[in-house]
């Protein structure tokens, strides 16, 4: 009985995934919904047409609600990424479509001759002062965006670690951010938004929350309740992966709920089955 809040078709520009294939892979890891959340990466609004991708991908979910019935709960929605390279771009998109539910997340750090997507910087030549000042400004980026945009659900809050240190090998202290961190925490409770639990990076034998435990406890600590899961998944194969670790998780601290969107209205539904 889980909900996957976060994954991607060929609609997005890293993904080569049918969304039919996905909704197979769903039912047989006996999900109950998917969000569909292709990619809006503002920056390339003027180079890519975004717009009609997500033409594209709500034409896709409504094939597939006929084809599947109800079987599944699916839903569209979208990943705004980087919404302060064009604030007003942002803002159109989303309210272009009548949304499921609305991820917000940063790929690019306004970082001076580092604005490009932090998955393909090479952060093993970088030195650890300047990885420091980099994950400062993401979080800087990410809490006035938060304060900024409508959306519903912060995604994978502390993703860069994902290259910085699962990629390159590169140790970083993150309780130096720890107060910036709870500053976004904060701010994402008092607008009733919801934190994700980015599974993308959990395998057998290595469970890698995005954000981690610690993080997740200081939100539980500031008063915070509403969690989604998200396997952040760019194949069909790959829809269910680490949910369930996820949903163990939370359960052990006593979260016995999730959260997923339908008309961008929050439900709660049970991880217990």
């Amino acid at each position: 009985m889980l909900y996957n809040c976060h994954t991607h078709t060929k609609r997005s520009h890293d993904s080569s995934a049918e969304l039919e294939d996905i909704v197979i892979e769903a039912l047989d890891a006996g999900l109950s919904g998917v969000v569909f959340t292709d990619h809006c990466d503002c920056e390339y609004h003027k180079s890519v047409d975004i717009i009609k991708q997500f033409k594209l991908c709500e034409k896709d979910v409504l094939r597939a609600k006929k084809r599947f019935g109800g079987s599944i709960e699916l839903m569209f929605g979208i990943e705004l990424g980087d919404p302060l390279y064009a604030p007003e771009f942002a803002s159109e998109i989303t309210s272009a479509h009548s949304y499921d539910a609305v991820l917000l997340s940063i790929h690019a750090s306004r970082v001076k001759n580092f604005e490009t997507p932090f998955s393909v910087i090479d952060f093993s030549k970088l030195e650890d002062e300047f990885i420091n000042l980099y994950l400062k400004q993401y979080f800087d980026d990410m809490l006035e965006s938060v304060k900024t945009f409508d959306f519903d659900i912060l995604s994978h809050l502390t993703v860069p670690l994902r290259y910085i240190e699962l990629v390159y090998g590169r140790k970083t202290d993150i309780k130096k951010h720890y107060p910036a961190i709870e500053t976004i925490l904060r701010e994402i409770i008092k607008r009733h938004k919801t934190l994700e639990i980015n599974t993308a990076s959990v395998e057998k034998g290595r469970e890698v929350f995005f954000p981690d435990e610690k993080i997740i406890d200081m939100y539980l600590s500031l008063g915070g309740k509403d969690f989604s899961l998200g396997s952040d998944s760019h194949t069909a194969k790959g829809v269910s992966k680490g949910l369930k670790e996820a949903a163990e998780l939370l359960k052990s601290k006593g979260i016995d709920e999730g959260v997923y969107y339908k008309n961008r209205k929050k439900i709660e539904y049970s991880l217990k089955g």
